[in-house]
């Protein structure tokens, strides 16, 4: 069955409106090649070999978005269209997916792209023996062959009917790395990464800059259109914006908890402001094998003295939108009763008294004013129920290690926009994930979550789906304080950025009028 018929149907059953991505190929209006470009990241990158970091983060995301590739990617209607891979298909049961991969493709270092490299990229995570956390996150895939030098098969262990779309993202499981450098590299490897993308890396000084210079070799002829693109962390928002106002940046990732610099933004022509709308929320994860979180009541108690619209005004002048479920506007799993607990002050100080001990926790926030504010309008809400919180400021860059050691609380989490939520639903919630961070575990929930990602029907799925929701509100092991929207203000000169797809802000094909 080719891709141009079966696969781009089933694609698109999983796939909203709201999502889009420009097509790799660039816009057809006149673009300007050479020059550079500075983006201003929220936070430093700590590296991209996925057996040192288990997860990329929003700013890994963009950095390796212009240094790899995936085998697909996403046109701006949501149809998956190739990119290392040119076409294919699948078996009748949607258990095995064929690739036939591009030709005359190498790595930064000269190592030919082939299937082998492909399949050495999943077998590395894969491989018991690296203990890599990402491994939870290809748990369906069960082996990857390569039959020939161009022909990479997938082996799942449950039909998959949405596989192609769920490769698009610039994740550490998709985005194909040389074997070559790992190998060569050891240790070192993490911070000197290879791939087949657009751009190599050049220099990187931690905590400074990371500079990546255009791949004159690439396959994609007549892309990227920069010469160079200057990575900086700029972890506070202010001096973030303060840096795209003086020219010093021209791109910088940015969200609603700073949404003075959007509207700011919003009113200055010389500056453009990018707005997504996608699916997954912001959320927070309880340590339920703790006190005082292994009590629900606590926790259902600390849920309803939430009140959303009250914390999007503080916090983000109302821009930020309530979320009730992990999946939001823009997503394709719709719910009549996601099972939202409903905010209710009294509700949650019976709960507290009915627990009968004091509540005194910590939770963690990052150490930035945005990190500070958040802490203490959650402090608020939570003292008019009667549970004392403290807030624990720590750097941006420890809080997934602490999550995946269980070392909390309470801490913040995302799920990010993608194609489809089984990849995160599954290893949020599963028992026996490794970033299952609530230490939770449910038979009813394992089983919703087994059967959604093995059901082919859209509306059995999301039946499925909306119970997992049901289940999760009501045992309040996560919570979910706004739907995901995702931002960047550019100087109104750069153009060709594709939407924000994933949460990615992909920078590697834009160019400066």
């Amino acid at each position: 069955m080719t891709v141009a018929i079966r696969s781009r149907r089933f694609a698109q059953i999983f796939l909203a409106a709201a999502f889009g991505l420009a097509s790799f190929a660039g816009a057809a209006s006149a673009q300007k090649q050479g020059g550079s470009i500075t983006f201003g990241l929220e936070l430093d990158i700590s590296g991209f070999d996925p057996l040192k970091v288990g997860a990329y983060d929003t700013a890994t995301f963009t950095a390796a978005a212009a240094i790899f590739d995936t085998l697909t990617t996403l046109d701006d209607k949501g149809g998956v269209q190739p990119k290392l891979a040119l076409s294919w298909d699948h078996s009748e049961d949607f258990r095995t997916w064929t690739f036939k991969l591009r030709p005359g493709v190498k790595f930064h270092d000269g190592t030919p792209f082939n299937a082998e490299a492909a399949k050495a990229n999943f077998d590395r995570q894969k491989d018991p023996a690296n203990k890599c956390r990402c491994a939870f996150y290809i748990t369906q895939i069960h082996d990857v062959q390569a039959p020939d030098e161009l022909t990479l098969v997938y082996n799942l262990t449950d039909p998959a009917v949405n596989l192609p779309a769920t490769l698009t993202i610039q994740s550490q499981n998709n985005v194909i790395q040389s074997p070559t450098a790992w190998k060569t590299k050891g240790d070192d490897y993490n911070r000197n990464p290879v791939g087949t993308g657009p751009f190599i890396l050049k220099s990187w000084n931690a905590g400074d800059r990371m500079v990546l210079e255009r791949n004159p070799d690439y396959w994609n002829k007549g892309h990227p259109h920069l010469d160079r693109i200057v990575l900086k962390p700029l972890p506070d928002a202010q001096s973030r914006f303060a840096s795209l106002q003086s020219g010093e940046a021209d791109i910088i990732w940015d969200d609603e908890t700073d949404a003075d610099n959007v509207q700011k933004a919003q009113k200055d022509t010389k500056l453009t402001v990018h707005t997504y709308i996608g699916s997954g929320a912001s959320v927070y994860a309880f340590n339920t094998k703790v006190a005082p979180f292994d009590d629900v009541r606590v926790r259902q108690a600390l849920v309803m003295a939430i009140d959303r619209k009250k914390m999007s005004q503080a916090l983000t002048n109302g821009l930020s939108r309530p979320a009730s479920n992990p999946y939001g506007d823009g997503s394709w799993v719709k719910c009549k009763d996601d099972g939202a607990l409903p905010t209710d002050i009294e509700k949650a100080k019976a709960l507290i008294k009915e627990h009968g001990k004091p509540v005194d926790f910590k939770m963690i926030v990052t150490a930035t004013p945005r990190g500070r504010n958040i802490g203490q309008v959650m402090q608020q809400f939570w003292k008019q129920a009667g549970a004392n919180m403290e807030i624990e400021q720590v750097d941006q860059a420890t809080i997934v290690p602490r999550a995946f050691m269980r070392q909390f609380q309470l801490t913040p989490w995302r799920i990010v926009d993608l194609a489809d939520p089984d990849t995160q639903m599954y290893a949020n919630f599963h028992t026996g994930s490794p970033v299952a961070l609530a230490n939770y575990s449910n038979p009813e929930l394992d089983r919703l979550l087994e059967n959604a990602r093995v059901t082919a029907d859209p509306e059995k799925r999301t039946e499925d789906y909306c119970a997992v929701s049901r289940l999760i509100n009501q045992e309040a092991i996560w919570f979910w304080t706004f739907q995901n929207t995702y931002y960047a203000i550019s100087s109104a000169r750069l153009k060709g950025l594709p939407k924000m797809f994933n949460g990615v802000i992909d920078a590697s094909d834009v160019w400066m009028e």
